[in-house]
């Protein structure tokens, strides 16, 4: 008779639990029918979980996040990155702006000193709309001189007082010279994770007993992702420039988002580096219809091997093991043979074959090269193609054959330099001393290490063309001196030496950094400022007018009230009188009048690549108003644009510090950008644009002919054939009318005409382009075009609208890149570079002052020679130009 009861009980319990969820706030709807059969069935789980979520925030956050590492935050300094950030509203929709503490920019350097703060910070920012109890995850782009070790970010309404929630996001440094390398799998990606310890991606001389020593010290930093599938990328091509190389591992192509893949091949045409890895899987053949389809190298043949060790041989004697740190550190005597002097010297170990197991060939793929694709053999003996490989662009596609993480390569000492010449097309280290017999005991090589630029291809022009960030340089501790001698007992060292480092040091800077002291940002601002004819007064006529001043205020006045009006008195009347019209007087004076209210000069810089209908657009603008205005510069519907005031290095110490806010999202826009009365106010930006065609080189039986496929009139269009700082070649064509097709057929060079004052003027910017070359072995072999159009690039707008915009846009294309580099060259091995020292064949290394063998020959045949005793190691030879821009008057650019 108690079955009847209890159930009524429990219906009566159920009813009850169902009006208390459809009254509470977290249940702003009715039950679903899923819900009503876990209240029926289970009511007392279900009010737990009621009771739970009353003590839930209104807001939670979860976790933050800088693409594209999955925990690690690493931020470089002076580049974009991509901040997201993990939340979810517990009890009603959200509608607000997440938003950073103010940062504080870098400014211009003045000549013989650092880079100082500026006086702009900037608040980056975004829209947030968040749906009731659904996790969201929002991105947003930052950029920052100095990384903190926490960024303040807040969550606020509209015409909020305080913030609803406040979130420290933790940072990490990511040095200027270190690079990404993204693994992208579908499976565990633990076989790669030992890729990190590898000499591949340090310098020889890193200090690998200090473990925080080596890790800033280490050239490149491996991305693996922590779940399986999972791929923290960034969908704004902009912040890809901290990442050198993609190895891509079978997974497949629609695992990324449209928005990824666009800004994939973005990043490819602007120098990276994409890996695709082979082997047993058959990941090619899915690549082939994804969007990477039209830029593959080769295709399947279908005439796969199965190797052993034999077949493996010609691979293992191309690729020795690198002799490991600590022997390679230690003086050893005289050897018996001269094989041990030999190994030492470059570094590098004798062959070890490479030992598949018996039931467990290594696979290498079949591939047929497309035209104009270069093919990597498996060795000088062999005639079996380890992979084939061609530029993208100013990047390259490498598909490998064979996969580096099968169990019988894994085991080789020599993948780690298969990894370096084959997969990364790392540059050997620098070169202190060859090392080599000195007496008494044969000595190790001495290296130095790479630079930023010698790490990844990847350049953008308007950032890379003569950038040089100075940076602090910390001097090393005092030598060691002898109590007895008092000499120092570190001979090496020496101030010739000392400032040596200390130019390394000042030298290493990264890639494709933002900042305001690089080449194009100063000549950008001289330009702007001698075409808007506002000038800062002369000292002469500050220096006339105090002297008027004080002249009238103090003998005049008193000689005037004391003799004419004969009321000495009325003197003290007349002092502010005769201040405010004075004030007003140097006012006029000094005052300049344009004929416009506001006004913008712009100076945009489009650099795109043959083929590719897709560009990097630079601006560079100036803004002027009469009076104190704070502009609003918008880009609509372009989600990739990025916006930041630009130091005019005129800046003064206490001067007041102005705030800007950046908005990614849902409109990018640079906003409270103040600009005070009669003067001007920098900004540049950047973006990536779509254009309506590509302009292209096409070579054919009739000869070469340049096609205009976009809607821009380009002026002056000049094609420049580069093989080499002191090597290139011009020819100028003119004219190139929209959708034109003209031959590659030198024209007259016409008379450059005059600049009216107050003209923006393109020729020193078209010198500029024509002019600059990297000396690196993967800039050689290109072919540019250099152009002007007559009008700025569309897409930005002002609030409130400015009444006259005028500029021009210099338009650089690279028409073709020359074929990568061969890693069997002198500068990826040391062997080589030696051989041909020893044969006295020419050797091509873009390094001029690196130490030769003494007398051009190794110092391992015949009598050992020896170095100069008590001598120092050369300094490190600097890095390749970047793009050298020879100075002009108005330019600053050294």
């Amino acid at each position: 008779m108690n079955h009847p009861t209890s159930v009524v009980r429990r219906l009566s319990q159920a009813l009850t639990l169902v009006g208390l969820l459809v009254g509470t706030s977290a249940w702003a709807q009715l039950p679903t029918a899923e819900e009503r059969l876990k209240i029926l069935t289970d009511p007392e789980s279900v009010k737990a979980k009621v009771e739970k979520d009353k003590t839930r925030p209104p807001l939670e956050l979860f976790r933050s996040q800088i693409a594209p590492f999955d925990i690690l935050p690493f931020v470089k300094a002076n580049h974009w990155s991509t901040l997201s950030l993990e939340m979810r509203a517990n009890y009603d929709d959200y509608v607000g702006m997440l938003h950073t503490s103010p940062v504080r920019m870098l400014g211009m350097p003045r000549e013989g000193e650092l880079a100082a703060d500026a006086p702009q910070e900037v608040i980056y920012r975004r829209e947030v709309r968040l749906l009731k109890e659904q996790r969201a995850k929002l991105g947003l782009q930052i950029m920052m001189p100095r990384i903190p070790k926490e960024l303040g970010l807040e969550l606020t309404r509209p015409e909020a007082i305080r913030a609803d929630e406040i979130w420290q996001a933790s940072l990490r440094v990511l040095e200027p010279f270190q690079m990404l390398i993204l693994i992208l799998s579908k499976d565990e990606t633990d076989l790669y994770s030992r890729w990190g310890q590898f000499q591949a991606m340090a310098p020889l001389s890193a200090d690998r007993e200090d473990a925080q020593v080596f890790d800033k010290q280490r050239y490149y930093r491996m991305v693996l992702p922590m779940e399986s599938g999972t791929f923290p990328l960034s969908s704004h091509p902009l912040t890809w420039t901290t990442l050198s190389h993609i190895i891509w591992d079978g997974l497949p192509a629609e695992r990324l988002t449209p928005a990824q893949q666009q800004a994939m091949l973005d990043w490819l045409h602007w120098g990276g580096q994409l890996i695709l890895i082979g082997g047993a899987r058959p990941s090619f053949a899915a690549l082939g219809d994804s969007f990477l389809g039209p830029y593959l190298p080769a295709s399947l043949s279908g005439e796969s091997d199965l190797l052993n060790e034999s077949d493996l041989k010609p691979l293992s004697d191309a690729f020795r093991p690198i002799i490991p740190y600590a022997v390679r550190e230690e003086p050893v005597p005289v050897p018996e043979v001269d094989t041990e002097a030999q190994r030492r010297q470059h570094a590098y170990l004798d062959p070890e074959p490479i030992r598949p197991a018996s039931n467990r060939p290594v696979y290498l793929a079949g591939l047929r090269p497309n035209p104009g694709a270069s093919t990597l053999r498996l060795g000088e003996s062999s005639e079996r193609i380890l992979g084939v490989e061609q530029r993208v662009g100013r990047g390259r596609i490498l598909m490998l054959a064979l996969n580096p993480t099968d169990p019988a390569l894994v085991a080789w000492p020599g993948l780690d330099t298969l990894v370096r010449r084959v997969i990364l097309r790392r540059p050997e280290d620098n070169v202190f001393g060859w090392g080599g017999w000195n007496g008494r005991s044969v000595e190790p090589a001495k290296f130095g290490p790479l630079l930023g630029p010698d790490l990844s291809w990847f350049r953008i022009l308007s950032r890379d063309l003569g950038a040089s960030l100075p940076r602090p340089y910390v001097k090393p501790a005092a030598d060691p001196v002898d109590e007895v001698t008092g000499l120092n007992t570190n001979p090496v060292a020496s101030p010739g030496a000392e400032a040596a480092a200390e130019n390394a040091a000042n030298s290493a800077n990264s890639v494709a950094e933002w900042v305001d002291s690089s080449a194009l940002p100063k000549m950008s601002r001289d330009a702007l400022e001698d075409a808007s004819g506002i000038s800062i007064p002369s000292s002469g006529f500050v220096l006339k007018v105090i002297l008027a001043y004080v002249l009238a205020l103090v003998p005049l006045n008193w000689l005037i009230c004391r003799y004419v009006f004969g009321r000495r008195e009325w003197a003290w009347v007349v002092v502010p009188v005769l201040s405010l019209g004075f004030a007003i007087g140097v006012e006029r004076a000094a005052a300049y009048d344009m004929g416009y209210d506001m006004a913008c000069d712009e100076i945009d810089v489009l650099e795109t690549y043959g083929d590719y209908p897709r560009a990097h657009l630079s601006r560079f603008a100036s803004l002027y108003t009469t009076g104190r205005i704070r502009f609003t510069i918008s880009f609509p519907n372009d989600p990739t644009a990025l916006a930041l005031p630009l130091d005019n290095g005129r800046s003064l110490r206490g001067e007041d510090i102005t705030t800007s806010n950046w908005q990614s999202q849902p409109v990018p826009a640079l906003e409270g950008f103040q600009v005070q009365p009669r003067s001007l106010s920098l900004f540049r930006a950047e973006q990536m644009v779509n254009l309506p065609g590509a302009i292209t080189l096409v070579t054919d039986a009739e000869g070469r002919r340049i096609v205009n496929a976009t809607d821009l009139e380009l002026k002056d269009a000049t094609v420049v054939e580069v093989n080499g700082p002191n090597d290139r070649k011009q020819t100028y064509l003119g004219t190139i009318k929209p959708g034109a097709t003209i031959p590659l057929v030198a024209t007259p060079v016409p008379r450059i005409p005059a600049i009216a004052k107050g003209q923006l003027n393109p020729n020193p910017f078209l010198q500029a382009f024509q002019t600059y070359a990297e000396n690196r072995l993967e800039d050689q072999g290109e072919i540019r075009l250099v152009a002007w159009t007559s009008k700025v690039m569309a897409g930005e707008k002002f609030e409130p609208a400015v009444d006259r915009h005028r500029g021009f846009t210099a338009v650089v294309v690279h028409l073709e890149n020359g074929p990568p580099p061969a890693p069997s060259g002198p500068r990826y091995d040391y062997l080589a570079r030696q051989t041909a020292q020893a044969t006295s064949e020419p050797v091509t290394v873009p390094d001029p002052d690196e130490p030769m063998l003494e007398n051009g020959a190794s110092s391992i045949s015949g009598s050992r020679p020896r170095l100069l005793r008590g001598s120092p190691p050369a300094p490190v030879s600097p890095a390749p130009s970047r793009g050298e821009v020879k100075a002009t008057p108005k330019s600053n650019v050294r």
